[in-house]
């Protein structure tokens, strides 16, 4: 049983950092705690048996090669007793605080929360690499760990181009590229297909599906983004900024930043200059 699951969307600077991880065996009967607001991700990869799960509205059943990544603010829970013998890898990691005042991720981590591992050996032998650093000196494993651990998140992102299809991959990537290198130009659905060859739709869809937001909406997160960093690196007045940015008004500029961040860009720039 698999309940609909979704995307988790991890920032890529700064880095997810690894807390600790852990092998636990199950028999029959046994069932996983019940946590709530844990403050880190608990990933999950079963390697034998079957590891009955839910969180919030969601509930999966968790078998061999396939992993679960459940959200640290949110309320997981055992939906009932492993029915055999179970042996399970897990892992906790960390992402540094708030994000909101941070610039665009130039990169973002996106794991299926419920996902079947193409090569789960491989996951495997990275948990096992982990494990074993348990007896090592402090000085050297802590090292060890994290590129283990960035080295297990790399190959499951990287693995979104067999989940989600290279096709739609690569066109949300050539769009985004685009749309970097294009933002201070007047940039439309129109374009966009005239540039990128594909209809509009086209475009839209592969972007809401590995993006999660449409082409357009992009672009407007884009240009804030890029304001904020002017507010903070110059003394730019606020028509030069939206000027630089793309944006025709000054004022719909001021409106779009305002509703985006909760303060004016003014108020942005004082906070960091006071």
């Amino acid at each position: 049983m698999a309940s609909s699951t979704e995307t988790l969307t991890i920032p890529s600077t700064p880095l997810p950092f690894y807390l600790e991880c852990g092998v636990t065996f199950y028999a029959p009967g046994d069932h996983h705690p019940n946590r709530r607001n844990l403050g880190m991700y608990d990933l999950i990869v079963v390697h034998d048996g079957t590891l009955l799960m839910g969180e919030e509205d969601r509930e999966w059943t968790v078998e061999p090669g396939q992993m679960l990544l459940l959200h640290p603010q949110r309320y997981h829970y055992s939906r009932g007793p492993c029915p055999v013998e179970t042996r399970f890898y897990w892992l906790h990691f960390g992402v540094a605080g708030p994000s909101g005042d941070l610039l665009r991720q130039p990169y973002e981590i996106h794991l299926p929360q419920y996902w079947t591992l193409p090569s789960p050996a491989g996951i495997y032998q990275l948990f096992e690499g982990l494990l074993q650093l348990f007896a090592a000196p402090r000085s050297g494993a802590f090292w060890q760990e994290q590129t283990l651990f960035l080295e297990l998140l790399k190959q499951l992102d990287e693995s979104r181009f067999q989940r989600e299809g290279s096709q739609v991959m690569a066109v949300a990537e050539a769009t985004e590229a685009f749309i970097r290198a294009r933002y201070q130009e007047p940039l439309t659905n129109g374009r966009l297909e005239e540039e990128l060859h594909y209809h509009h739709n086209y475009l839209a869809r592969c972007m809401k599906e590995t993006r999660g937001i449409t082409p357009m909406e992009y672009v407007m997160q884009y240009r804030l983004e890029q304001a904020r960093l002017l507010l903070l690196k110059t003394d730019w007045s606020m028509a030069r900024i939206a000027e630089e940015v793309g944006f025709v008004y000054a004022s719909y500029f001021s409106r779009c930043f305002t509703a985006r961040n909760g303060i004016t860009p003014l108020q942005y720039r004082k906070q960091y200059s006071q």
